[in-house]
Parts: structure tokens; C-alpha cells; sequence
């Protein structure tokens, strides 16, 4: 069986690329996808998949809140994160848990960013 994958951010276009991107060039299956820091958590528990992707910039809960709650429970969750925002911010979430990150925009038409993402994936499954 493939590895399975829920996908949380607030831009459902995003979401719809990302969706595809993991179901046709990783073979990942699916199991949900959200839009903020709270349903992230609820999936997260539902689904309890091999990876999740979180933007950190969402309403209501943040990503990088969400990942906090999901390490307390889940403390070998493997975490994505897919955020515009640099700096700080994204260093914090490296250094508290998550697993890898992708920035935005995305350019699945570019050959080496589809590189860079797939090669991360790799990283996070070892």
C-alpha cells in the first residue's frame, strides 16, 4: 500500500495542486484534505497519515500552531510545510518538528522545482 497524505491550506487552488502533484508524481493516496490550523488537527487524528502539508498563514489556527498540537500527540508525525513565509518563522518550525519545506509559489511547471520537492519528500521518508 502507497503512503498516504493529507493536505491543509487555506487557498483551495493551491490545495487542488498539491492534491494532484502528490497523487500523480508520488503516488501519495489522499485521505483529506483542510483549510486552517484546527481541521488539520481533527484530520490529523482521524487520518493519521504519513505526512501532512501545512501553509503556516491560515485563519483561526495557524500552521505552525496546528504542527505544535499534532507533535504533542503525534510525536513522530512526519510535517510538510508549504508557506510563502521565510525568515523566522520557518526556522522556528524546522527547529520545533516539522520535517521539510517547500516555499511558494509552487512551479509545477518547472522541472527543478518538481526536483526539489520530490527530492524533500525523500528526505523526510529517509
Amino acid at each position: 500500500m502507497g503512503r498516504t497524505v493529507v493536505i491543509v491550506d487555506d487557498s483551495k487552488f493551491l490545495s487542488k495542486q498539491v492534491v494532484e502533484f502528490f497523487e500523480e508524481q508520488l503516488g501519495f493516496t489522499v485521505c483529506a484534505t483542510g483549510y486552517d490550523g484546527n481541521e488539520a488537527i481533527a484530520l490529523y487524528r482521524r487520518h493519521q497519515p504519513d505526512l501532512i502539508t501545512l501553509d503556516i498563514t491560515m485563519p483561526n489556527k495557524t500552521g505552525a500552531e496546528a504542527m505544535k498540537e499534532i507533535l504533542r500527540e503525534f510525536p513522530d508525525a512526519n510535517i510538510l510545510m508549504i508557506s510563502a513565509v521565510r525568515g523566522e518563522a520557518m526556522l522556528e518550525c524546522m527547529n520545533r518538528g516539522a520535517k521539510g519545506y517547500i516555499e511558494k509559489p509552487l512551479k509545477f511547471n518547472d522541472s527543478a522545482f518538481i526536483d526539489d520537492f520530490k527530492e524533500t519528500i525523500r528526505e523526510i521518508f529517509g
